[in-house]
């Protein structure tokens, strides 16, 4: 009983070691520098004419409120996802909002990013 309970913790051992051996080969190999398209910028000022892309941190949900020039909310959202052109940016209350489509749609800053 005894030898077969040290051969079997030698070649859990063997098989540990050759597993551990080749999983640091191969992430030395694949050593990529990181793209531009990782790097979200956190807080992006748009200028008017620029494109601003809507992302969303609650997936379940998947729509953005649309606030008032005073960044209140109206009551309507828009998807994730889409692309918009500022009309105008200004700051009310500390915080950056972006006008889109007609004078009643506004976007906060937290929502958007720039294109």
């Amino acid at each position: 009983m005894r030898k077969w309970s040290l051969a079997i913790m030698t070649i859990a051992l063997g098989l540990g070691l050759v597993t551990s051996t080749g999983l640091e080969v191969s992430a030395e190999d694949t050593n990529a520098p990181l793209a531009s398209a990782e790097i979200a910028p956190t807080s992006p000022v748009a200028k008017k004419g620029e494109k601003i892309f809507v992302i969303v941190k609650d997936t379940k949900n998947q729509k953005v409120n649309v606030v008032n020039s005073h960044a209140q909310n109206t009551g309507k959202k828009v998807n994730m996802g889409t692309t918009w052109t500022v009309k105008s940016s200004k700051k009310v209350s500390g915080e950056r909002i972006y006008k889109i489509g007609n004078n009643k749609q506004w976007l906060q800053s937290k929502d958007v990013t720039k294109f």
